[in-house]
């Protein structure tokens, strides 16, 4: 693959949404903690543009599209450190009495969403479940391009935005 050029200007706004993360779970003002879940929408926004600017280069480069190898490398960057961080929190609900294997498995299956509206284990983990939804969303949207022509026609365009971006 061609060599990246990384943005300053997506760095400046990784850091914007860091900030305004930092900023929603503070209590500075009642106006900064309400813009503060943009933070979360432009980490969002980021990892979409740059996880499907991943995939259109990987076709421009090698002419075809591997979902199935697309979605096992977001699953070993995922899953493993996910679930052995699950471990300690288990075992807090265990010695806490208040384990549900119903809301565990919506967890450990990234539906805590639908299941128990935030994230049993901890709260914030219902960002994951929107990160892994999004991967396969966006796989099963490539897979329909790319089996309809649809993906080839974009990546051929001449000065295509994923061209060198990191």
């Amino acid at each position: 693959m061609p060599q990246y050029i990384r943005l300053r200007e997506l760095d400046f706004l990784r850091g914007i949404a860091i900030i305004l993360v930092l900023i929603r779970h503070s209590s500075i003002t009642q106006f900064l903690v309400n813009i503060g879940w943009i933070g979360v929408d432009l980490f969002f926004v980021l990892s979409g543009f740059l996880v499907s600017g991943l995939l259109f280069k990987e076709y421009k480069v090698y002419g075809e599209l591997n979902i199935k190898r697309f979605l096992i490398r977001r699953g070993f960057k995922i899953y493993p450190l996910f679930y052995v961080a699950a471990i300690p929190y288990i075992l807090i609900k265990i010695s806490e009495s208040t384990f549900s294997l119903p809301l565990l498995l919506g967890d450990l299956f990234f539906l805590q969403n639908y299941v128990s509206n935030w994230g049993y284990l901890y709260a914030a983990g219902w960002s994951l479940a929107v990160e892994e939804h999004f991967y396969l969303g966006i796989a099963g949207i490539l897979f329909f391009g790319y089996k309809t022509s649809l993906f080839k026609a974009a990546t051929q365009a001449k000065d295509v935005w994923f061209d060198n971006v990191v």
